[in-house]
C-alpha cells in the first residue's frame, strides 16, 4: 500500500510540472473511458441481455453471400422469391437503414430511421404499446405513407402525448401518418439508435434484381434448425442463379442466428 501511495504522489508531482501533458492525459483518459462505456452499453444491450423479442433464438439473419462478401444485401426481387419459396420460416421480412429530414412544425432535423416490410414487427414478435402495427400490404406502392415511433422519440419530440397516433409528420418533404409507438424496452441492435420506422414502399426501393439494398430477417418454424434453414435457402439461391444467370451468378445465402449476426457486426469495434 505504501508503494502505491508513493507512486501516486510521484505521478501527481510530475503532472503538476507539465500541465499541458496533464490536460492531454486527462482528455485521453476521459475519451477512452467514454468510448469503453459506450461500447459496453451496446454489447450489454445487444448481447448480454436477451434480445427484447419473442423467442429471440428463433430469429435468423438472412442475407445473400458472394465470394468477396459472406454477408451481402438482398435485392427486392430475390427477397420476394426467398419469402415465397422457402419452407423453413414462418415469416420473413426485410429492412434497411435510412435517414429523413423530420419536420415537426417547429423545426427540421435529420433523424436516423429504418424502412421495413409490413410484417417486420410481427416477425420480431413486438407489438406497439400505443396505436397499431403496419397493416399487411402497407409496404406496397399504392399504400398510404405510415410511420411508427420509438418510445424515446415519442417522449423527446412529441411530449409523450397519447393522441400522437393519427398525426401527420413530414419526412423529407413527404407526409407520413404516425400509426404507433413502440414499447420503451424495444431496440433493434442491427441498426443502432433509430428514431422511427416507416413502411418500406416497393416504389422507393430499386426494383431490379441487380440492386442490393436490403437485409432479411426470418423466424424459424417450429422444429426447424439453423442448419436446415441454411440448406433450404442455399437450394433456393442455386435455383435463382440458374433462372437469372446475369444477375444472380455466384450468389449464395447466408443464414445466421440474429444474435450471431450482431456479434459479427460489432466484432471489429471490440478489437480496436
Amino acid at each position: 500500500m505504501n508503494g502505491l501511495v508513493h507512486d501516486l504522489r510521484y505521478a501527481f508531482r510530475q503532472l503538476r510540472k507539465s500541465p499541458g501533458f496533464a490536460f492531454t492525459s486527462v482528455l485521453i483518459l476521459a475519451l477512452g473511458i467514454g468510448a469503453s462505456a459506450a461500447i459496453f452499453g451496446f454489447v450489454d444491450a445487444a448481447l448480454i441481455k436477451p434480445l427484447p423479442y419473442k423467442d429471440p433464438n428463433r430469429l435468423i439473419d438472412v442475407t445473400e453471400s458472394i465470394a468477396m462478401m459472406p454477408r451481402a444485401n438482398l435485392s427486392y426481387p430475390d427477397y420476394l422469391d426467398w419469402k415465397r419459396l422457402n419452407q423453413v420460416f414462418s415469416s420473413m421480412d426485410v429492412y434497411n437503414g435510412s435517414t429523413y429530414l423530420l419536420n415537426t412544425g417547429s423545426k427540421t432535423e435529420l433523424v436516423p430511421a429504418v424502412r421495413v416490410s409490413d410484417g417486420f414487427f410481427r416477425t420480431l414478435g413486438v407489438t406497439p404499446m400505443l396505436g397499431r402495427d403496419f397493416y399487411a400490404g402497407e409496404d406496397l406502392p399504392a399504400a398510404p405513407r405510415t410511420a411508427i415511433l420509438t418510445y424515446a422519440t415519442w417522449q423527446k419530440r412529441f411530449g409523450g402525448r397519447k393522441n400522437v397516433t393519427g398525426e401527420t409528420v413530414t419526412l423529407t418533404g413527404i407526409p407520413y401518418e404516425i400509426v404507433g409507438v413502440l414499447p420503451p424496452e424495444f431496440q433493434f441492435a442491427p441498426r443502432g439508435n433509430v428514431e422511427l420506422f416507416t413502411a418500406l414502399h416497393a416504389s422507393d426501393t430499386c426494383a431490379s434484381r441487380g440492386c442490393h439494398a436490403l437485409n432479411g430477417i426470418g423466424r424459424l418454424k417450429d422444429g426447424v434448425t439453423v442448419d436446415m434453414a441454411r440448406a433450404n435457402m442455399e437450394t433456393i439461391a442455386r435455383q435463382l442463379e440458374l433462372q437469372y444467370p446475369n444477375d444472380n451468378r455466384g450468389q449464395g445465402a447466408s443464414v445466421l442466428p440474429l444474435a450471431d449476426a450482431i456479434v459479427a457486426d460489432i466484432r471489429p469495434i471490440l478489437f480496436v
